[in-house]
C-alpha cells in the first residue's frame, strides 16, 4: 500500500463494536452467512479508546493505541500481504517515527 493510501476502510466506523459483511434478510438483519470482525481493547463511552486491537475484513489489523475511535500513538499495523508499519499514528495515518517492513524481503 502506497503512502498515500488510506489504511481506514469504511467498515471500521460503521459500529463501535465491529462489522458484519454478509447475508441479510428484508429488515437487514443479519441472516444466513456471513462474517463478523470484532474489536478487542478499551473502550470509553463506547469507543475504542486506549490499547487494542483492531481486525479488518480484508485480512489486516491494527494493535496499538485508539483515541476516540481512531488509530492515534503508537501501534502496528499488519496488511493482508502481511507487510507491517511499526510506529506512530495521528487521525488514522501513519505520522511521524516509524518502520514500514515488507514481508517478501524482510527489508525495512
Amino acid at each position: 500500500m502506497a503512502d498515500d493510501e488510506e489504511e481506514v476502510g469504511e467498515e471500521e466506523n460503521t459500529n463501535d463494536f465491529g462489522s458484519y459483511e454478509g447475508d441479510r434478510n428484508e429488515k437487514r438483519e443479519r441472516h444466513g452467512f456471513g462474517k463478523a470482525t470484532l474489536s478487542n481493547g478499551e473502550y470509553i463511552k463506547n469507543k475504542r479508546h486506549g490499547q487494542g486491537i483492531f481486525y479488518y475484513p480484508d485480512g489486516s489489523k491494527y494493535e496499538g493505541e485508539w483515541n476516540d475511535n481512531v488509530r492515534d500513538g503508537h501501534g502496528i499495523y499488519t496488511y493482508p500481504n502481511n507487510d507491517t508499519y511499526e510506529g506512530e499514528w495521528r487521525n488514522h495515518q501513519r505520522e511521524g517515527t516509524g518502520t514500514y517492513t515488507y514481508a517478501a524481503t524482510s527489508m525495512s
